[in-house]
């Protein structure tokens, strides 16, 4: 398989992730907002620093803010704004991109799964549905995104293609989850059985439902989730398909089978990144986690998702083998 097709397939599914979970996290962010009461700026600012665009937020944005809502505001710039590059409208653009680069690749029925979706967003319609049933709107976008994951396994050889699909999957859920759980990190306390606030609580429950992740963890805990329970689940748990730890374990396997070319250096590198951040994980407990810090932890986990990032693309999309020097680059 070409580099091309592989960094396609590899960012097609990274796109895609982005947009199931952030239209999960504004459809859910909006209901909480008014069950809980808190303002604009308390509720919204969040998430605009999770798609890591506050920068460009407070440059361009927030000083048109006058008498409008911020809430409105932030919710247009996260699902429409063409300038930022985090929308759901620019990330579905871009997966939508990737697709067609590769039709020859994916299936048919993933094409059309996707391309449905992007001419939907530009038409009348989505924007009514916007306006009058925001539920509703982030509800159809989620919904066509796990179809898209249902008929991608269900429709594509098992290859290589579709194992970089599956990375690509794995890698951006490990940078969100990390990005997610980060909004509340000063809430968790130290001590394992402090009782929190109905308000807490709630706080806790949007966070995993920014992970569809109420149910799984409720099958884990008979209890009401605390800060320190839903961040252990969301980092530790091997079997909920959005922890850190699943989705680092699923880098290490899909590495692996990747990395078939050891002689030439294929994939050492980003194997070899992925195995030490599993080890760190296994070694790691929550209250060793806690006594570190949770924000320096959680912070150190999406900087090593961009290492990892850069080293399966020097491994696969640009492969430079180990032991040679790139031209331009010292060998210091």
């Amino acid at each position: 398989m070409i580099s091309r097709v592989a960094e396609a397939c590899f960012w097609l599914n990274r796109y895609v992730e982005r947009v199931e979970v952030l239209s999960r996290i504004l459809g859910v962010n909006a209901a909480f907002q008014l069950d809980s009461g808190l303002d604009d700026e308390a509720c919204w600012r969040p998430v605009v620093i999770v798609v890591g665009q506050e920068k460009d937020y407070l440059e361009r944005i927030a000083p048109t803010i006058s008498d409008a809502s911020e809430g409105e505001v932030a919710q247009e710039y996260l699902t429409w704004d063409e300038e930022n590059p985090s929308s759901l409208r620019s990330s579905l653009r871009f997966a939508r991109e990737n697709a067609r680069t590769i039709r020859e690749t994916i299936s048919l029925e993933m094409w059309e799964t996707l391309n449905d979706l992007w001419v939907w967003l530009g038409e009348r319609d989505a924007w009514k549905l916007y306006k009058r049933d925001r539920a509703a709107f982030y509800l159809r976008l989620r919904n066509q995104c796990l179809l898209y994951h249902g008929v991608s396994r269900n429709t594509m050889l098992h290859e290589d293609p579709f194992e970089f699909m599956r990375l690509g999957t794995a890698l951006e859920r490990m940078g969100q989850v990390a990005r997610i759980l980060d909004i509340k990190h000063h809430g968790v306390a130290q001590a394992p059985h402090v009782e929190e606030s109905a308000e807490e609580i709630a706080q806790w429950l949007a966070i995993l439902r920014f992970c569809s992740g109420v149910e799984p963890f409720l099958k884990r805990h008979n209890s009401a989730p605390s800060g320190r329970a839903v961040a252990e689940f969301m980092l530790f748990d091997p079997a909920f398909a959005r922890s850190v730890r699943h989705n680092v374990d699923q880098l290490c396997e899909l590495l692996g089978m990747l990395a078939i070319d050891v002689d030439e250096g294929m994939g050492v590198r980003a194997l070899t990144l992925a195995q030490e951040i599993r080890g760190d994980l296994s070694r790691a407990t929550m209250d060793s986690v806690l006594e570190r810090g949770l924000h320096e932890v959680l912070t150190r986990l999406v900087e090593q998702s961009a290492e990892l990032s850069e080293a399966i693309y020097r491994d696969f999309l640009d492969p430079v083998p180990l032991g040679t020097v790139a031209q331009g680059e010292s060998p210091a």
